[in-house]
């Protein structure tokens, strides 16, 4: 039982939680991995190889464009810049976002532009992830990284909730773009819903639930190759 298995992470789940269920059906010996970490509030595409000869491919994933539907926050701003984190700003006056300032600001991010990535986050420093020096209190700096924001799609406007689907390059952290998005309206903000929708080519829509998952399905499920 060897292949590529796309499936649905549900939200309240870690990555690894996933890769622990699908282990059960296809034996503690074989070798499992996946395409990238979600966090445990995210939903959505996960790439999970099964077999030695499988895993060694994931690395083709990695240089993969990815598409994100996101809602972001406006007026609260937290320290993981996500909806798990400890609140550490309120905006004084009730946030209502307007196209006319949504926009214009959404353009601003799109093309080749620096990115600091969240001090929560699995980012090295001196070979430790940031996210430990975080929980410690201990400040560190982050050194920003190149990405290329494809295309941001305004979906709809709710008051202080805006809902984007984020086409971007390898090493964007959504959570990083929703924060930045607060601070150029000088709100504050943080991301307070995820879905990956793509990898590359692949798409949630070819993915299953985990709850479809057992020994007799997951053989009809895996794929031979990465291509759609």
């Amino acid at each position: 039982m060897t292949g590529f298995l796309l499936v649905k992470k549900p939200a309240g789940m870690t990555s690894y939680d996933v890769i622990r269920h699908i282990k059960q059906f296809v034996g503690k010996k074989e070798k499992i991995g996946h395409s990238g970490t979600l966090d445990p509030f995210a939903t959505g595409l996960m790439i999970v190889a099964i077999g030695r000869g499988y895993t060694r491919q994931l690395h083709q994933l990695l240089h993969l464009d990815k598409t994100y539907h996101a809602q972001v926050t406006f007026g609260i701003q937290t320290d993981s810049y996500d909806c798990t984190g400890k609140v550490t700003n309120t905006h004084s006056s009730p946030v209502v976002l307007t196209d006319a300032m949504v926009l214009p600001m959404i353009q601003s991010f799109i093309g080749d532009i620096q990115q600091t990535p969240p001090i929560f986050s699995a980012k090295k420093i001196n070979g430790k992830a940031a996210y430990v020096y975080a929980r410690k209190n201990i400040s560190v700096e982050l050194n920003d990284a190149s990405i290329t924001i494809h295309d941001i799609r305004l979906m709809g406007i709710n008051n202080h909730v805006i809902d984007i689907v984020v086409h971007c390059s390898k090493g964007t952290y959504i959570r990083s773009l929703a924060h930045d998005m607060g601070q150029q309206l000088s709100v504050g903000a943080h991301l307070s819903q995820l879905s990956r929708e793509a990898i590359g080519a692949l798409t949630l829509d070819d993915a299953v639930e985990l709850s479809g998952l057992s020994e007799a399905t997951i053989p009809n499920l895996l794929r031979q190759t990465l291509q759609p």
